[in-house]
């Protein structure tokens, strides 16, 4: 698996928060519910929903740089964008315009990645990053 796997993984929340150089998420889910239902979801299907993401995301203590199309109607990018502002340290993110959920740009994505990877490596492992939007 990978860190984003573990660090949301519902499984793992009694453990203690995992770290490492970086973390991408592509069109990621805020909350199962919210994903189906929207904001709006009730206090009452709170406990059905096994995908709150958006109460662990602050346990990825590297940067995160999250990829989301502006047209995703599996995941909407209000999903994305939740998760990106409660990163403890977010990479500045790429809002894919009229894209959905399964028709990336391939160049524009690898592009973004590759960029991601550079101011990881300038950084070494403890950083600074140059990430344009830091959080403490």
């Amino acid at each position: 698996g990978n860190i984003a796997d573990y660090a949301l993984n519902p499984r793992n929340d009694a453990q203690s928060p995992l770290n490492a150089r970086g973390v991408l998420l592509q069109s990621p889910i805020e909350s199962g519910a919210r994903a189906v239902f929207g904001k709006g979801v009730s206090i009452v299907g709170y406990p059905l929903d096994i995908f709150r993401n958006y109460t662990k995301i602050h346990r990825i203590l590297c940067p995160v740089a999250i990829v989301h199309g502006t047209a995703d109607e599996v995941v909407p990018c209000a999903n994305g964008r939740a998760l990106h502002s409660n990163c403890k340290r977010p990479y500045r993110p790429l809002w894919i315009e009229g894209h959905g959920h399964n028709d990336m740009p391939e160049r524009e994505v690898m592009e973004y990645v590759r960029e991601f990877v550079q101011a990881l490596r300038k950084g070494g492992p403890d950083g600074p990053y140059d990430l344009g939007n830091r959080k403490k």
